[in-house]
């Protein structure tokens, strides 16, 4: 019986200074200074000694590199190697020849109705004249799409614009024009 008192007291003595706040030492600097920072580390750095060479007839003196002036006319000092310029211009070639590439354009209209569609394009027109509209038809069936983006984030960005005017907006991975997608800003 006596003891129950005392684990009463002994439990309130340890919830009250387990909920104590703890004091942490205050420094007396409140700030401080990085730069002033200094320490020496020439223990932990390695030492090397210099031997001199076993007999001064077999060393030679180091050669200094005669200065070159280059005598080739500028043009054709940028041509290192005619073959790889060759290379590069044919890779050059080969990628102005690709039109078409992977990317995102913004579906705004689907339906049956001929109007609705070309009404939904002029209003593209008008508010972003930037986006290129493309009216696909595939009976019955009418698709209006806008943008060539070959970036998701472009296209996201002005999925919310459209979606303000158009609430049936969607994002869908399509085929774009590379040349039309370079002139979205």
């Amino acid at each position: 019986m006596k003891l129950i008192p005392y684990l009463f007291w002994l439990t309130l003595w340890l919830a009250v200074t387990a909920c104590a706040r703890k004091s942490t030492p205050v420094s007396s600097r409140s700030t401080i200074d990085y730069n002033s920072y200094n320490e020496d580390l020439s223990a932990a750095r390695p030492s090397y000694t210099v031997t001199p060479a076993s007999s001064p007839a077999t060393s030679k003196p180091a050669a200094t590199p005669a200065r070159r002036t280059d005598t080739r006319k500028p043009a054709e000092a940028l041509h290192i190697n005619r073959r790889l310029d060759a290379v590069l211009d044919t890779i050059a070639q080969k990628n102005r020849s690709v039109r078409y590439a992977s990317g995102y354009r913004v579906q705004i209209y689907v339906g049956n109705e001929r109007r609705a569609a070309d009404d939904a394009k002029l209003k593209v027109y008008k508010n972003f004249p930037e986006l290129n509209p493309y009216l696909e038809y595939k009976q019955p069936t009418y698709r209006l799409k806008v943008g060539d983006f070959m970036r998701r984030v472009d296209a996201e960005r002005y999925l919310d614009l459209l979606k303000q005017q158009f609430s049936l907006a969607v994002l869908q991975a399509d085929r774009v024009d590379i040349r039309r997608s370079l002139s979205i800003k």
